[in-house]
Formats: C-alpha cells, structure tokens, sequence
C-alpha cells in the first residue's frame, strides 16, 4: 500500500478492494490532479461497471501537479508526469513510475525521472512497453526516454525541439506540442502542435528511442485552429485531432504503412450560439468506432458525434452539459459503457453511461475529486 495514503483513505481502500473480490465487474478509476496543496496527488475510485457508480476518491500518490498519465502495456506500471519545485524558479519536469497492484489499486512509488526542463503536458507509452513519449507545451519540444528493466525510466534518448508559428499572436507565437501518440504499430509517433497548427508524423524506432522526421513530416489544418490532443480509430484507417481555439475536431485518412495523415472533415463541436472564450480539450473514440466525444471549455460540454464507417464522415449527436465544468479530459471504461470525465473547475469527477446504439451520454453520478486533471482505468481481475 502506498505509504502515503492516509489512515482514513487506507480503511476506504481497503473497503474498496474487499467489494472489487466481490464483484468483477467493477475497474479502478486514477485521477492525476492540479492540486499542489494539501491535496495534490494522484486519486483512486473504483467504478461498478454493472451500475456506473463511482466510490468515493482515495489519495493513491501525493506527488504535486500529476499533469498526466499513461499506464504500460501490460497494465503493471503507471507513468505520471509531475514537477519538482525550485526555489525562486519554475519548477522542473519529472516523470514518475508507480508499481500498480489490479487487485487493490495501490501505486507504489519507484522511481523518478527529473529532467532539466519545465513540466511536460502529455505522456505516453508506446505498444511495446520500451519507451515513454512526452510533448513539452512551454519548452517547444518532444521527448523520448527509455524503460529500463526495472520498470523505471532512464535517460532522455532523443528530444526534438519545434519551430514555427500560427495566426493567432497570443497563442501561436511559437510552436506549442500539445500531446504524443505512438501508433498501434508501434512504428510512428504523431503530435499534435497548437502553435504551428499541424499535426506531425515521426518515424519512431522503440529499440533506440528515437524519433526521426516522416515522408511526408506532417498534416496541415485549418489556420488558428490550434491542434490539441489525438485519437485513432480502431479500424485503423481513421484518426482524429482536437481543434482548441476553433472548438473543433478534425478527421484525417490514416495510412498505416506510409505514415500519411489526410485531413477530411472538420467538424465543429462548439454551440452555433455561444460567446465567449472556448477551448476545446479532448477527443476519444468510442469502443465500437461508431461514435466520438469532444469536449469544450468555456461553452463546457461533452459532444457526442457519429462515425460512418462507409465514408468516416462525422455528425453531431449530441451535447451533454449536465455536470460538466472545464472537462480536460475523460476516457471510456474498458467495458465501453461509461464514460467518466475529469471537471477541473468543478472539483469533480463525472460518470455517464454510454447508449451502445446512439452514443448517447445520461449523468449517472458525481464524486468529489479536487482540480480532476487526467482519467485513467485499470480493469479488477476477475
């Protein structure tokens, strides 16, 4: 149990993992959080996937500022990326690895990667459990660093920093990586740059950790659009990309063998009506392919959009406000039928259950979570 769960957490959790024995169909749900107070740290509840009930959130790890995460392939180990303060300077970057226990959902601290740099944003693993990927937003730049045998992460092999510019002079005044994907491959690495507005494709090689420029380098979107986050399809023809400052989703062919993205469709996911500041957040894609979900902060919604799987044409379905306030991220449980949403503002977590054959999202439930950052689940053997 992780040391720094405190007394009246630790009898929660224990509680929790005696009901998970009890009840298969039940996943443990990680919230990496803002907080740098009295209650930062990575939080844990554990999802009922038979009623879409949340249990009270649990302190698992008390690392400040646990930005994002990314599990391993094998579900054994969490990466989280946090800060290590500095005095009289911005803090730096760190990279956590927590040894992860499925069956009472306890992480355990073992070791921490610092790098010289200020806090990333997106941290990834790719397919082969060899290397963790993550997109530096203030530094320009995107990182590769090893998995050593151990579990933990070794140092940085390869960085590559982004130049370039975009319309918009207060948020595209540099180049700005927002987030890194690997390809189910394994064979390509994709990041998604608000400041330059494309969306670039790196040759990935996981035995050497680096990563070297495509043929083409990379998918161009509209100007001032601002890409953010990225997602593929399980069909493994079709990807799609977060529009931030346009509040909007791009669709884009994927050509799994060249490593070519074609833009297609952007879809706009804010109200024809709305006002205001929006920045739009994530995209995930649904368990059966048949539906997307966008997220939208300022007008704070969750969009449901259909998927043809004939044309890869997207449509909205709909939005759901209800519960939603500045959702900078959320995920689909492993069985496909909730989705739960991390709402910063709200100090909230939010749980929906997901039509299998509209897509459509109804709130099932609230649980308190403080500043709610990242959502990520990990499946209680049965």
């Amino acid at each position: 149990m992780h040391p720094t769960l405190a007394a009246a957490g630790l009898s929660t959790l224990i509680g929790l993992t005696a009901a998970a024995r009890a009840d298969a169909a039940s996943c443990w749900v990680y919230f990496g959080t803002q907080n740098t107070g009295a209650n930062k740290g990575i939080y844990l509840s554990k999802l009922n996937q038979d009623t879409g009930m949340l249990s009270p959130a649990v302190r698992a790890a008390d690392k400040s500022d646990s930005v994002f995460m990314a599990f391993s392939p094998d579900r054994r180990h969490l990466y989280s990326l946090a800060e290590v303060p500095r005095a009289m300077r911005d803090p730096r970057e760190a990279i956590e690895t927590y040894d992860v226990d499925a069956a009472t959902g306890s992480l355990t601290n073992v070791g921490e990667r610092v790098v010289d740099g200020s806090e990333a944003c997106h941290i990834s693993v790719d397919p082969s459990g060899r290397c963790v990927l993550t997109a530096n937003y203030g530094g320009h730049y995107v990182e590769v660093f090893p998995i050593l045998g151990d579990s933990t992460v070794g140092e940085r092999s390869c960085i590559i920093r982004h130049s370039g510019s975009g319309p918009n002079p207060n948020r595209q005044e540099s180049a700005h990586p927002h987030s890194i994907n690997v390809d189910p491959s394994g064979r390509f690495a994709i990041v998604a740059d608000l400041g330059q507005d494309r969306v670039l494709v790196y040759k990935f090689d996981a035995a050497k950790g680096v990563l070297t420029p495509n043929e083409p380098p990379f998918a161009s979107v509209p100007p001032g659009a601002g890409p953010r986050h990225f997602a593929f399809h399980p069909d493994g023809r079709h990807a799609f990309a977060t529009e931030e400052m346009e509040g909007a989703i791009t669709a884009f062919n994927w050509d799994g063998d060249r490593g070519v993205l074609t833009p297609y469709q952007t879809i706009s996911i804010l109200r024809p009506d709305y006002k205001g500041l929006n920045t739009s957040a994530e995209v995930v894609v649904g368990k059966s392919g048949r539906f997307v979900y966008g997220s939208n902060r300022g007008d704070d919604s969750i969009v449901v959009l259909s998927f043809e799987e004939a044309t890869g044409s997207l449509a909205f379905v709909q939005r759901m406000g209800e519960g939603v306030k500045v959702p900078r991220n959320y995920a689909i449980d492993p069985s496909g039928k909730w989705l739960v949403c991390a709402n910063l503002e709200g100090g909230t977590a939010t749980v929906y259950r997901v039509d299998q054959d509209t897509g459509r999202l109804t709130l099932t439930g609230t649980i308190a979570v403080p500043e709610a950052l990242c959502v990520r689940f990990l499946q209680i053997p049965g």
